[in-house]
């Protein structure tokens, strides 16, 4: 029987991976179903995505030589005998067994080389398979064999490995060329098969919802700048990614503390995120005991969580604009498939470590009301319906932050006239006292503060905009026949040029600081904006009083006559390592930390404040619109409740 808990509520997941080796022996062999049921119960998970190729019966495809029944119906039942769901994994662009038996199916690089592991070695990878070939059908068949064979058990499909692919095997460029593709341009290349990719991933879906329409579905790879022609074809999307360290995945043996979970899942919960937990199954398919009392630890305090989970959303008051490396036209996949500009990493650390609300939105969304100000990042370059939808923004009163060439666009409300880029690179940011003022910072009016990356010479074009700061050059640029020094000569001449431009409605900076604060981490970049934005933005939805590294996201819950404002603070404590990625594997409470809350809504006086789920009782007063709630103590994720 099915699990009755609705898929929007499956908070608490783990993606168990089953990775495993036609050479390993005894497959499944101490698997037990009760054992692995309890197990996933006392862990307090309420979905498991589990392993469908190579481990059931199929007459599409091969089991594994050493697995000698069908694990992947005995796993469904007893994620179903607890109530957990039981999503089912399949891989799309990568079949080592299918690519093996059919190499007419494997993916050829342009230069000529298959894509495969390469031969007589132990290295990383699977054999590239293409859905265009004959392959896609075999798929097609593998998903139609699982609906079959399990019935109403099927709660839906983790498709893995999911991304348009050029081939150029002989095959593939002859199918091309009856269909008129020019195989010599690389762009009409990725153009076909990017049309093609589409309508077969369509097919899939269609396949899984005809015979089971509420199942879930779910195309790996598909979280990335092009994510927007993905979402038709999903229900929903799962972020492979850790908040410590971006991509990957823990290995045999490595755990994690409690301290370093805990972060990580209060980090995404704190997003608005259902839970993910990636582990690995031994291919004897006993789950490790160690791991699931952690996950069970942390999955409890989450449950726990729930009431005020469920139902909640978050609250923004800036919009980050995901333009501006998107090629429209797909002349250059690979340039349309990369990651956002460096301005929107920027732009997210900073609001981050200062605990401003922010959504990232696409080009094709509606900017909504709800937002106060958008961020155009440097190098946007965007389209004239949005260009419009911007100057519609601004007319009903909304703010726009944009920086370096973004300028160019035209937008009609900005005061800002294009010249050129400063003659050198890096230049230098002489600040004025009006960007030096805050308290807080330690910005200095008599210091040539170094912008690594390349800035540019702007004019104002309004008598209502301001100016701030001086741009400056470089003595001159390093070549190997005119340099000082270990690296950039220092300053030079004033090119008399501002660093930032505002009015009221536009926010210009003519050194990109938020990209430049991505890649260079400079301190000063991060407190310059925040200084020109201090008394230019809308009353802050969240003021905090704690250092950057504690990060404050704020939901709102509305259950009938109570209306509740939810505040989780998530504490970052990284320790000194020679490692490259950050290690945040122990916690320590922190006190002297408060936040005020602007009641937006006008709703008054709350009833009560507390910390959830303990419902411990906070004081805290109203001065100017906000509640001032002041902490005896914050942990790795700490969620106070303000309540009306």
């Amino acid at each position: 029987m099915r699990p009755s808990i609705p898929f929007a509520k499956c908070r608490r997941q783990v993606h168990l991976d089953f990775h495993t080796g036609p050479t390993c022996e005894n497959v499944g062999r101490d698997f037990d179903k009760e054992t692995f049921a309890q197990t996933v119960k006392n862990a307090h998970i309420n979905s498991m995505t589990v392993f469908a190729k190579c481990y059931y019966p199929t007459k599409f495809g091969k089991m594994h030589p050493y697995l000698d029944f069908d694990l992947l119906g005995a796993q469904i039942e007893a994620l179903h005998s607890v109530g957990a769901r039981a999503p089912i994994y399949l891989t799309m662009n990568w079949d080592d067994y299918a690519g093996e038996i059919h190499s007419e199916w494997v993916v050829v690089e342009k230069s000529g080389i298959a894509k495969i592991r390469p031969p007589l070695t132990a290295m990383f990878g699977w054999a590239h398979v293409d859905v265009l070939t004959g392959y896609g059908e075999y798929l097609v068949s593998q998903v139609r064999e699982i609906l079959d064979m399990y019935g109403d058990a099927v709660d839906g499909f983790f498709f893995d490995i999911c991304a348009p692919q050029t081939n150029y095997s002989a095959m593939s460029q002859a199918r091309m060329r009856s269909e008129g593709v020019e195989i010599d341009n690389d762009g009409a290349v990725w153009e076909y098969v990017r049309v093609k990719y589409y309508a077969y991933v369509k097919r899939l879906s269609d396949v899984v919802l005809k015979a089971r329409p509420d199942a879930s579905i779910f195309y790996n790879s598909s979280v990335k700048p092009t994510l927007n022609l993905m979402l038709p074809y999903q229900t929903h999307l799962e972020i492979e990614s850790l908040p410590t360290g971006g991509w990957a995945w823990g290995d045999f043996g490595g755990i994690k503390t409690s301290h370093q979970l805990e972060y990580e899942v209060g980090t995404i919960v704190a997003a608005g995120g259902l839970i993910s937990v990636g582990d690995q199954l031994h291919p004897h398919g006993v789950l490790d005991p160690a791991v699931y009392t952690l996950i069970g630890k942390c999955f409890g305090k989450i449950e726990s969580l729930e009431p005020w989970l469920n139902g909640a959303v978050t609250e923004a008051e800036v919009a980050l604009l995901a333009v501006g490396n998107m090629d429209p036209a797909g002349k250059d996949w690979d340039k349309y498939n990369s990651a956002h500009f460096s301005d929107l990493n920027g732009a997210a650390q900073m609001f981050l470590e200062r605990g401003v609300q922010f959504d990232v939105i696409e080009a094709t969304t509606p900017i909504a009301d709800k937002y106060k100000m958008l961020v155009l990042s440097d190098g946007s370059l965007i389209s004239d319906d949005l260009r419009d939808r911007i100057t519609e923004f601004i007319a009903r009163g909304g703010k726009l932050i944009l920086s370096g060439t973004a300028v160019k666009n035209d937008i009609p409300a900005v005061p800002v006239r294009y010249v050129s880029p400063a003659p050198t690179t890096p230049s230098y940011l002489r600040l004025d006292t009006f960007l030096t003022r805050l308290p807080s910072s330690e910005l200095s009016c008599d210091y040539d503060y170094v912008f690594y990356d390349t800035a540019h010479v702007v004019e104002p074009t309004t008598s209502t905009a301001e100016s701030f700061g001086t741009l400056s050059q470089a003595l001159f640029n390093r070549t190997w026949k005119h340099l000082t020094s270990h690296a950039h000569a220092p300053v030079g001449d004033s090119l008399g040029s501002p660093i930032v431009v505002r009015d009221p409605s536009v926010l210009y900076f003519a050194a990109p600081l938020l990209g430049s604060f991505m890649r260079n981490d400079y301190w000063c970049y991060r407190d310059i904006v925040l200084a020109a934005l201090e008394d230019w933005m809308p009353r802050r939805l969240i003021v905090p009083r704690a250092p950057g590294w504690m990060e404050f996201s704020l939901h709102v819950q509305v259950l009938g006559t109570c209306k509740r404002k939810i505040v989780h603070i998530v504490a970052y404590h990284p320790r000194r390592t020679w490692q490259s990625k950050p290690h945040v594997d122990q916690g320590w409470s922190v006190t002297g930390v408060g936040f005020r809350l602007l009641d937006a809504e006008g709703w008054g006086l709350p009833r009560r404040v507390y910390l959830a789920p303990e419902e411990e009782e906070v004081e805290f007063k109203m001065k100017e619109g906000y509640v001032d709630v002041e902490l005896e103590k914050v942990e790795i994720h700490t969620v106070v409740v303000v309540e009306w």
